[in-house]
């Protein structure tokens, strides 16, 4: 068993978390496009094997079936109440199925299941009704929070002490709807949750399709706006550009 840490943000709410070589996926969106968008900042990069996988809620850029089809059947899958029956379809073999505030120990790694405050179900395409959550991730007395998609909510000043915070800070598009933090609520996120470091996610990724070869002009927005902000703060961050490894 390896001591080594390390983040790997593959882009949108997908991060890779490898911690003494076991290696949690969140919401894997791997392919180029997923419905009528479109990866803004080339392939996503080649995911090794991983131990786990953890859904957030069942949205089509969060719970994307091809992705999951691209992974081997046998990885288990943790997802919101209510999902099981999309995921085994999708060739899932072992999804365990949570809600907010369960605790949950698979394969080593333990969870404590969060809430977020984000609009349920799937869309209006599908009868899938499951509840976002987020995860609080233990490998070995490490601890990331994986916040999914959400909008503040008052336990957020109980999930710490953790490690690293995967916070969201936009969407996919020039605007965002109900459910969703933006830079400045996700730093106060971050001053609630009081992480070691704060890592933006779900930004500058995927835009909606068009004729234009060059990523639009708001792509890269939220993170400038989140670095302005936190800069007046004493949490630690570190803005990722889609597809980096750090160390932890």
């Amino acid at each position: 068993m390896t001591d080594a840490r390390s983040l790997t943000w593959i882009g949108h709410a997908t991060a890779l978390v490898d911690v003494g070589g076991r290696r949690v996926l969140t919401d894997p969106l791997l392919r180029r496009r997923v419905a009528h968008l479109r990866r803004r900042t080339g392939d996503a990069p080649a995911v090794p094997d991983v131990d786990l996988v953890l859904l957030s809620h069942a949205h089509m850029d969060h719970l994307h079936v091809p992705s999951l089809r691209s992974l081997p059947p046998e990885v288990p899958v943790v997802a919101p109440r209510g999902t099981a029956r999309l995921l085994r379809r999708a060739g899932r073999r072992r999804v365990v199925e949570v809600t907010a505030g369960d605790h949950v120990d698979v394969d080593g790694v333990s969870l404590t299941v969060t809430p977020a405050a984000h609009p349920s179900g799937r869309g209006p395409h599908s009868r899938v009704d499951a509840d976002p959550v987020g995860y609080v991730i233990d490998i070995d007395g490490h601890r990331t929070y994986f916040a999914g998609d959400t909008d503040l909510f008052d336990e957020m000043s109980s999930l710490g002490p953790v490690d690293l915070a995967l916070v969201p800070i936009w969407g996919w598009g020039p605007t965002i709807g109900v459910g969703h933090l933006d830079p400045e609520r996700a730093v106060e996120a971050a001053e609630r949750i009081r992480p070691g470091l704060v890592v933006p996610i779900h930004w500058g990724t995927f835009a909606p399709e068009d004729l234009r070869r060059r990523p639009p002009d708001w792509l890269e927005r939220p993170a400038r706006a989140f670095e302005r902000a936190v800069a007046d703060t004493e949490v630690a961050a570190r803005v990722l550009p889609p597809g980096a490894e750090i160390d932890l």
